[in-house]
């Protein structure tokens, strides 16, 4: 109407709209942008996410990279509303073997093609951009990454065949010299599988039937050999609260090792969600903040369909680990097969 008086929100400061965007879920931003140019440019804005962090509304999102059967780059989606939600403003993703998160990026690390790489990128999870880094002073294959304070220690198979870790500093963009060389794993043993997790400040590697342990701090090896007892490694583990939890395919259950305690345990209070879903099929876990992301298909469905259940994790007197099914749904239906290759928990 013509006598309809102008909307407040353009003649306020960007400091105050700031200010009230930043204590809004992030989950409407997409939307927010749609109403201006200059929210769009508000929404992706260093500054935003600076008084997100000061207010401490920060959130854990979720994000998954995706291959498509045939397309030689990932994409980038990130849960949404009970939803996989494709980023359509980021395309032609590398193809990387390790990646892993540092506050609201994804660091990502070797040549998905099997032969030795320097490259090393990052996704910026705040504007969704992609940036080269630094490449990796010692060329590496079949890599593998955990994170501690702030460094990636980037483990892989130089030339050589020796297996070697380079750590990469965040807060500085560099590469720390020389690379640590473990010498008691064989490259057959690196090439049949390699997995890696931290917990409680310790590197955990996995490397064939075994696992090898770094304490970064004391510089020195261990040893598990409880954790070795069950097969937690293909990429099906994560890590909540210094807990490494994995879904069991073969006994049917999501299994927890504590390294405190050096002892494996059932996650209890699951039954129903077993009960309903039938055998679960393709199985992986991913960590949510303080929450269980558990991915599977059902036996007999299309392979581009894909369900997530939400879990939350209580420890109980005794040690015992529960789970509450927070919700569970299908969130993609893709338009052909593909393969769910990465998650990762970004803070935002």
């Amino acid at each position: 109407m013509k006598n309809e008086p102008p909307s407040l929100v353009p003649s306020l400061p960007d400091y105050i709209v700031l200010d009230i965007l930043a204590r809004v879920p992030r989950c409407y931003y997409p939307t927010l942008s749609l109403v201006s140019k200059h929210f769009r440019s508000l929404v992706v804005s260093p500054e935003l996410y600076s008084r997100r962090s000061l207010l401490s509304c920060n959130e854990n999102c979720l994000y998954v990279l995706v291959n498509s059967e045939g397309i030689p780059s990932d994409r980038l989606y990130t849960l949404h509303h009970k939803a996989l939600v494709h980023i359509s403003s980021l395309s032609d993703i590398p193809i990387c073997e390790s990646h892993v998160a540092v506050g609201s990026r994804i660091y990502m690390f070797g040549d998905y093609s099997g032969d030795v790489s320097s490259i090393a990128f990052s996704i910026d999870c705040r504007s969704h951009t992609l940036q080269r880094l630094p490449n990796i002073p010692t060329p590496l294959e079949l890599t593998v990454a955990g994170v501690i304070d702030g460094k990636i220690y980037v483990v892989g198979q130089c030339r050589t065949k020796s297996t070697v870790m380079m750590v990469f500093d965040t807060e500085t963009h560099m590469w720390e010299e020389p690379g640590l060389i473990k010498p008691d794993i064989s490259s057959e043993e690196w090439e049949i599988s390699c997995t890696v997790v931290v917990m409680a400040e310790k590197i955990y590697i996995r490397c064939g039937h075994d696992s090898f342990v770094y304490v970064p701090k004391e510089s020195k090896w261990e040893t598990d050999e409880m954790l070795d007892s069950k097969d937690w490694d293909g990429g099906s583990q994560c890590v909540v609260d210094d807990v490494l939890y994995y879904y069991d395919d073969h006994e049917e259950c999501l299994r927890a090792y504590d390294p405190k305690q050096k002892c494996w345990g059932v996650v209890k209070g699951l039954e129903g969600l077993l009960a309903e879903m039938g055998r679960l099929y393709w199985s992986k876990t991913a960590c949510f903040g303080r929450e269980l992301a558990l991915y599977f298909r059902q036996t007999g469905e299309e392979p581009s369909k894909m369900w997530c259940a939400e879990i939350s994790l209580e420890k109980r007197q005794g040690g015992e680990i529960w789970g509450t099914i927070e919700w569970c749904d299908q969130v993609i239906d893709a338009a052909g097969p593909f393969d769910f290759r990465v998650f990762v928990s970004v803070m935002v």
